[in-house]
């Protein structure tokens, strides 16, 4: 049920998070990844903008510092910055959309993929609805139309993840099931987010496929 491009497993053998993982959790403010400044710096970055550039994309990944820096090579005003720079990733980024099942719910294949299809659906018209905002990043996505499916643990986890998106500048889609079979009536079932992948992965790349 899912498209190519997603990033394999992020989580190590017993359930914890992978410290060289993308999507792991940030560094406090002030401080940088050791492993993707020396990364940076066998770039041939300057230290001192290597290290400005993992405090305003959170210390992420080197790749999406590195990112950062190709749009700012001056360096910019600081950490700041981040949360402007999050939902503008250059339109020549890979652009995806991702379906968060709820797996609580425990829905059959044929229920699963016709909420999908549903989160699908709504998130498309959404973005048919702002041509202004979202029209050539859709273009972009048309010509591919990559999709994921990940799993997410239960509906607040969903409400975390669409408050994550939202946050971020991404446009997502909540569906709740109008309950005529298999769940209950108002169930969340399954959440999209459609954004560049860069941007995407930073709300959902610690996710499994499902």
């Amino acid at each position: 049920m899912s498209g190519s491009g997603e990033r394999g497993q992020r989580m190590s053998g017993d359930g914890a998070q992978n410290p060289d993982d993308p999507a792991a959790p940030r560094q406090p403010a002030g401080q940088v990844n050791q492993e993707f400044l020396e990364m940076l710096c066998a770039m041939g970055i300057d230290q001192a903008l290597a290290t400005q550039a993992l405090q305003v994309t959170g210390n992420t990944s080197a790749e999406i510092a590195a990112a950062w820096i190709f749009e700012n090579p001056s360096g910019g005003q600081g950490p700041q910055q981040e949360q402007q720079w999050l939902g503008t990733t250059d339109m020549t980024s890979p652009v995806k959309m991702v379906f968060v099942v709820n797996a609580e719910l425990k829905m059959g294949v044929g229920k699963t993929a016709a909420q999908v299809a549903h989160a699908c659906l709504g998130l498309y018209r959404q973005l048919l609805q702002n041509q202004m905002s979202y029209g050539e990043k859709l273009l972009q996505w048309e010509n591919g139309e990559t999709k994921i499916v990940l799993g997410g643990l239960n509906t607040d986890h969903l409400t975390e993840l669409r408050g994550k998106a939202t946050s971020a500048g991404l446009p997502n889609y909540m569906v709740q099931d109008a309950g005529r079979t298999q769940i209950p009536a108002g169930s969340v079932t399954v959440l999209s987010i459609f954004g560049s992948v860069p941007d995407v992965d930073l709300v959902t790349g610690e996710l499994q496929l499902l």
